[in-house]
């Protein structure tokens, strides 16, 4: 196995861990994690990485970040890229 991935691999179980571990313990920690966001800048029908509040319950609160008007343009075509490679997936 190549040492990136290894490395890779520990990043993602590490990032599981305290996923968990927020969630049992009813931290309340904000996480990056991805879920579908109702009403984030008009993306609501796809799931987007976002500085989240993680619970006993799960997702708590997206946290909305103050955006400007490029990084908004930004975000938007991301999500349309995102859409298009699920279109693709045939899902």
């Amino acid at each position: 196995m190549e040492r990136g991935y290894f490395f890779v691999l520990r990043a993602i179980g590490a990032g599981l861990v305290r996923l968990v571990e927020a969630t049992l313990r009813d931290q309340s920690t904000v996480l990056s994690v991805s879920s579908l966001t109702p009403d984030y800048y008009g993306l609501g029908d796809v799931c987007l990485s976002l500085p989240t509040v993680v619970d006993r319950g799960g997702v708590e609160q997206v946290l909305r970040l103050a955006l400007s008007q490029d990084e908004i343009e930004g975000l938007r075509r991301s999500a349309e890229v995102l859409k298009a490679t699920i279109a693709q997936l045939n899902l």
